[in-house]
């Protein structure tokens, strides 16, 4: 969780990338507002956390899951948790799209519940080839030919296909053929992809992944986030410093201006926050 506290931006980004473009070529038609919660607490005072929900015009709320196994009784279950404790916090109609990626052809989706079965909606991406889609655009590159929207969109969804390649190999081939290109179309599937390598890749592989992204608007994003958490607790330790050696809160104000180079204004604000 703690990378997506700390680059909203380019998550965010990535999300509405998957909303407004992408979630239409998967066949889910509704009309979506901004994204809703992720994050549930039960009576039992257990956190839930879901992939991607957005509200919709027509009234259901759309889930998103994305699954790299066969979907068993007990991820319908979680699934059906989801979406009751969901329904029972808003009033509101909840339909789950499950994304099956790692080959998967056929899975799982309903669940006998007694008086009624509960159903997923199942999109497969099994018959999709990403070392097809980057080895047509790397000649289509090649070939100085500009990529088309589509091909973006493609290359955002290439991590979920089939691959001979390994997903950390096929991220980082799409994020290769998008570096040249600087266009928001570019910038939104780069984040696309940011958001799935959050999701699938390990700690040490998402840091290279943000090596081959730093040239990019992406890679300037996460650059500017991380320069603004740094600089907060730096200034949250000078704070805590000061406090412990008895320096006065004026004089904690103009530590905190010098050093970080703040305004007056600024200074204060941002040690009155700390101050405790």
């Amino acid at each position: 969780m703690a990378n997506i506290m700390h680059e909203d931006a380019v998550m965010k980004m990535g999300v509405e990338y998957f909303r407004d473009t992408i979630s239409k070529l998967l066949g889910v038609n509704y009309h979506f507002l901004e994204p809703g919660s992720t994050e549930l607490v039960a009576l039992t005072i257990q956190k839930m956390y879901l992939d991607y929900t957005f509200p919709t015009l027509e009234g259901p709320v759309i889930h998103f899951e994305f699954q790299t196994t066969d979907s068993d009784a007990k991820d319908l279950r979680r699934f059906h948790a989801y979406e009751a404790v969901y329904q029972n916090n808003t009033g509101k109609t909840v339909l789950t799209y499950v994304i099956y990626t790692n080959g998967i052809t056929k899975a799982r989706t309903s669940l006998n519940c007694g008086l009624y079965t509960y159903r997923v909606h199942p999109i497969y991406f099994a018959e999709k080839k990403a070392d097809d889609i980057i080895t047509r655009l790397k000649q289509k590159q090649k070939d100085k030919s500009d990529f088309s929207d589509d091909d973006f969109v493609q290359l955002a969804l290439s991590p979920l296909m089939s691959s001979d390649s390994s997903r950390k190999e096929v991220i980082k081939d799409a994020v290769l053929l998008m570096k040249p290109y600087n266009h928001m179309s570019a910038q939104k599937a780069l984040a696309m992809l940011y958001a799935l390598a959050d999701k699938f890749l390990n700690r040490k592989d998402l840091d290279e992944f943000k090596e081959v992204v730093a040239m990019t608007r992406v890679g300037q994003m996460l650059f500017d986030d991380g320069l603004k958490a740094g600089k907060s607790q730096g200034i949250q330790a000078v704070v805590e410093t000061c406090r412990e050696l008895n320096v006065d809160f004026e004089e904690t104000i103009q530590k905190v201006k010098l050093h970080f180079d703040l305004s007056e204004d600024e200074a204060r604000d941002a040690v009155t926050r700390l101050w405790k």
